[in-house]
C-alpha cells in the first residue's frame, strides 16, 4: 500500500497566531478604554441630574422669592392712542399720578397678576389688550424675571421661562409671559402651577342642575323623541350657564366694577360728582378717579372690543352697571358660540346614547361625562409656569 505523504506548511499556524494576537490587543484596549467610556457616561448622567436638580431648585426659588420693589406705570393715554415723547415735560407728572409700586411680593404673585391684567384677544394673527392701562406690567414683569434668573444662573446656563393662561380652553382670549431665548429640544424642563386669585368661579353643581337626576328619572320611560328633545334643551342650558359664569369671571378681571363703585362712593362723599366719561380733560385732582374715567371711556367706546353704544354719560353707578352687563353679555355670547362649535358633535352623540339607554345609571354616567367635559373647558384657574435651562 502506498503511504500518504504530508506536506509541511506552517502558514495556518501563522494565521492563527495573528488572530490570537489581535484578540489580545482588543482585550488590552478594552481594559484600558472601558473605564474611560463608562466614566464619561457617568459624568454626563451626573451633569444632567445636577442640571435637573438646579432647574427644580431655581424654579421653586424664583416663584417663592420676594421682589424688593416692583414698579409699573398705568398709562391711560394708551387708551386714546395718544403717545407722549420720551423727553416731554408731561411725562414726570404722568408717572407721578399713574405709577404703581409694590414691595415684598413674590414672583408667583407678580406672574399671576400679569396673567389677569394682560389678557388679550387674538384675531387674524394680531392681538389686542383687553385692559390697555396695564400694558407696562408685562414689560416690567419680564424685566424682573430676567434680572433674577441672570443673577442666579451666573452665565452658566441659558434659560427660558414661559407661562400661559386661557380662561376658556382654545378660546382666543389668553395671556402669556415669555422670558429668554427659545429652548432646544433637549433642554431640561421643570413646571409648576400658580393658582389665580379669582373670586368668581364656575360651579360644577350649578351645571349639573340644568340636567339633574330628577329630570333624567322623569324622562326614563318617555319616548326616545321626547328624551332627545329634552336632553338637547338641557345641554344647551348647561352651555349657557357655563358661558355666563365664565363671562362674569372675565368681566371681573377686565372691568373692576366694584372698585369703580367704591370710587364713586368716595367721590360722592366729597361732593365732586362733576366728571363725565366723555370729558377726561376736566382734570380732576384725584388720580384714581381719572383712572376710573379712562376705564369707562375705553369700555364705552363702540370701536373697542367690549364697547356698547353709549359714548357719553354721567360717571355714576348706573353707567358702571350698564357697561358691566354689556361686557358680560358680549362675552357670554362669544363663549357660548365657541363651546357649541367645539362640543356640539360630541353632545349630539351622547344625547342619542342617553335616549336609547334602558338603564338609568348608564344615562347618568353619560350625562356626567359630558357635563364634566363642558366644565373642564371653562375652569382653568391656574397657570403652568415652565422653566427650561441648557
Amino acid at each position: 500500500m502506498q503511504k500518504t505523504k504530508f506536506t509541511e506548511d506552517e502558514r495556518a499556524f501563522s494565521t492563527t497566531l495573528d488572530a490570537l494576537f489581535f484578540l489580545v490587543l482588543i482585550s488590552v484596549a478594552t481594559t484600558i478604554l472601558l473605564p474611560s467610556i463608562t466614566a464619561d457616561r457617568q459624568y454626563d448622567a451626573a451633569a444632567y441630574t445636577a442640571t435637573q436638580d438646579f432647574d427644580t431648585h431655581l424654579l421653586s426659588s424664583l416663584l417663592n422669592s420676594n421682589v424688593d420693589e416692583f414698579k409699573y406705570e398705568i398709562a391711560p393715554l394708551a387708551i386714546t392712542g395718544i403717545t407722549i415723547p420720551e423727553n416731554s415735560i408731561v411725562n414726570d407728572p404722568m408717572n407721578t399720578m399713574f405709577a404703581r409700586q409694590h414691595k415684598h411680593r413674590t414672583f408667583a404673585d407678580m406672574i399671576a397678576e400679569d396673567m389677569l391684567l394682560t389678557l388679550a384677544i387674538e384675531e387674524e394673527g394680531s392681538s389686542k389688550y383687553i385692559n390697555p392701562i396695564a400694558q407696562d406690567h408685562k414689560k416690567q414683569t419680564s424685566t424682573e424675571i430676567a434680572s433674577y434668573l441672570d443673577k442666579r444662573t451666573g452665565g452658566r446656563y441659558e434659560y427660558h421661562l414661559e407661562a400661559n393662561w386661557e380662561p376658556v380652553e382654545d378660546y382666543p382670549l389668553k395671556s402669556y409671559v415669555s422670558v429668554g431665548a427659545k429652548p432646544p429640544h433637549d433642554a431640561v424642563r421643570q413646571s409648576s402651577r400658580i393658582t389665580l386669585p379669582l373670586t368668581q368661579k364656575t360651579s360644577r353643581d350649578e351645571l349639573i342642575l340644568t340636567i339633574g337626576d330628577g329630570l333624567l328619572e322623569d324622562l326614563h320611560n318617555s319616548s326616545n323623541a321626547t328624551k332627545h328633545a329634552t336632553y338637547s334643551t338641557a345641554f344647551n342650558d348647561t352651555i349657557e350657564e357655563a358661558s355666563l359664569s365664565t363671562a362674569k369671571t372675565i368681566t371681573e378681571i377686565i372691568f373692576p366694577a366694584d372698585y369703580l363703585r367704591s370710587l364713586l362712593r368716595q367721590d360722592s362723599s366729597q361732593n365732586s360728582n362733576n366728571a363725565f366719561i366723555s370729558a377726561p380733560q376736566e382734570d380732576p385732582t384725584d388720580s384714581e378717579m381719572m383712572i376710573a374715567m379712562h376705564i369707562l371711556n375705553y369700555s364705552a367706546d363702540p370701536r373697542n372690543i367690549y364697547g356698547e353704544n353709549s359714548t357719553s354719560g354721567e360717571l355714576n353707578n348706573s353707567m358702571v352697571a350698564i357697561i358691566e352687563q354689556e361686557i358680560i353679555k358680549h362675552n357670554q355670547q362669544k363663549i357660548a358660540d365657541h363651546l357649541h362649535s367645539e362640543l356640539d358633535p360630541g353632545i349630539k352623540e351622547t344625547i342619542s346614547m342617553m335616549a336609547i339607554s334602558t338603564d338609568i345609571n348608564t344615562t347618568k354616567e353619560l350625562r356626567d361625562s359630558k357635563v364634566d367635559e363642558i366644565y373642564g373647558k371653562v375652569t382653568n384657574y391656574y397657570v403652568e409656569v415652565t422653566l427650561s435651562i441648557w
